[in-house]
């Protein structure tokens, strides 16, 4: 049989990426794995190779393209039945497949507010209503799959399925928010997930992703978030941006000299992501836009009145206002 090509993102950061990676894996199907990191010069451009949507994951088997991670699953579903991806009973069936669909297509506010990063550990952090709904949504789903049909394994159906494959990106992010799992049953199905072989290497290959690349480059398009800032692809990860905005009307003493320092300041800031900077013909504009992931930090802050007074009139400031960018 020809073998399927499976395109994902980064493992650090790309939940949809893991789902048919992951079901591949745990069912020991032969596979090739193509990985496109998002700070890829090209990316944009070369996605769309492999995938008409211009999104990870996409999967091409023979003359087939799937770029859905649902889509992927049912697919490698019907070409193994032996491996049982579905449970076998059709009233489990019938609610693996709900839950699976839920999961794929609903939850928004959790994936917002928890999106996933694989290496990183946040402190608990306080949830909109509708997240923790969401929350409390999946921990009761995983519940109810386990003490209804989870009697014959450790996974959400004893066997491991295409719904386990589904919620697995939860765990990580669970874990990476200390979200609390309220019941035993859910909390013991989480805790396995995180000790099976396949998340393991997924969780090694991110942390080694991370290392080789600390820092990402700007702008890595929709595959990521539909809500971009200039700080690329960590816009899916809690960070924060300080921003000076000024009207220049003439080319000031030492503005060239004082532009550098604070961008040497701002890279020596803890989670320091980026800098960026526009301006118009009439002088107005943004000539700093500094990105700082995790840990607000008005980077540059020293500096800024001492900026000021050399200035003068060749630099009116506008306003200077440091906000949260969360997607």
């Amino acid at each position: 049989m020809t073998r399927i090509v499976l395109t994902i993102g980064n493992k650090n950061l790309s939940s949809w990426s893991l789902r048919p990676w992951l079901l591949l894996r745990e069912a020991g199907i032969d596979f090739e794995e193509h990985e496109m990191l998002f700070e890829q010069e090209a990316w944009r451009q070369d996605i769309l190779s492999h995938s008409p949507s211009g999104r990870v994951p996409a999967a091409r088997h023979g003359e087939n393209v799937l770029w859905e991670s649902l889509a992927i699953a049912e697919h490698i579903a019907e070409l193994f039945p032996e491996k049982k991806l579905w449970p076998d009973a059709p009233t489990a069936r019938a609610f693996a497949r709900c839950v699976a669909s839920e999961m794929h297509a609903g939850f928004a506010a959790m994936r917002k507010e928890l999106s996933m990063d694989v290496v990183a550990r946040f402190k608990r952090p306080v949830l909109s209503s509708e997240a923790q709904r969401d929350v409390a949504r999946v921990q009761a789903i995983w519940e109810e799959c386990r003490t209804r049909f989870g009697a014959c394994g450790p996974f959400l159906f004893g066997h491991f399925s295409i719904a386990d494959a589904m919620f697995a990106p939860v765990v990580f992010r669970f874990r990476s928010y200390d979200i609390p799992i309220a019941t035993d049953a859910a909390r013991a199905w989480s805790a396995h997930m995180l000790s099976i072989a396949s998340m393991k290497a997924w969780e090694r290959n991110a942390e080694e992703e991370v290392k080789r690349s600390p820092k990402p480059v700007a702008d890595r398009g929709p595959a990521v978030s539909s809500a971009q800032h200039p700080f690329g692809y960590y816009e899916a990860q809690h960070c924060y941006a300080v921003i000076f905005a000024n009207q220049l009307r003439a080319q000031a003493e030492g503005y060239e000299a004082t532009a550098k320092r604070m961008v040497e300041l701002a890279e020596k800031q803890p989670g320091f992501l980026g800098v960026e900077s526009a301006r118009g013909a009439d002088g107005f504009g943004s000539p700093f836009r500094i990105g700082i992931r995790r840990k607000r930090s008005r980077a540059g802050e020293p500096r800024r009145s001492i900026a000021r007074r050399r200035l003068g009139d060749g630099h009116r400031s506008t306003s200077d206002t440091s906000f949260g960018l969360r997607s």
